[in-house]
């Protein structure tokens, strides 16, 4: 591998010095807020097969890499969202994605 280019730039300095991707991290710490707050009401063995998905205007997203985890992440969607209310977070809607390679 080379060196760094001379014009590259920390990507902690890129999220700062940009509006839209700063926009872009706070909606990714978010989203990761949001899961941790979720995970202790997560089946077990759910824990460590969901990840934090997309936040947006319309909802957030939970990833799970197959259909079977889906089903089971779907049965629990109103325990998860008494929880994210429980802690303040302003409600959404809740969505179950699939993702191969989870």
């Amino acid at each position: 591998m080379g060196s760094p280019s001379p014009y590259a730039v920390p990507i902690d300095a890129a999220l700062g010095s940009s509006e839209p991707l700063g926009r872009l991290a706070a909606r990714l710490r978010e989203s990761q807020a949001r899961l941790d707050t979720v995970r202790p009401s997560l089946a077990p063995p759910l824990r460590e097969l969901v990840r934090a998905g997309p936040l947006d205007d319309d909802g957030w997203a939970l990833l799970v890499p197959h259909p079977a985890a889906a089903a089971k992440l779907r049965q629990q969607l109103p325990a998860l969202v008494e929880a994210l209310e429980a802690a303040g977070w302003p409600q959404r809607a809740l969505r179950v994605r699939i993702v191969a390679g989870g």
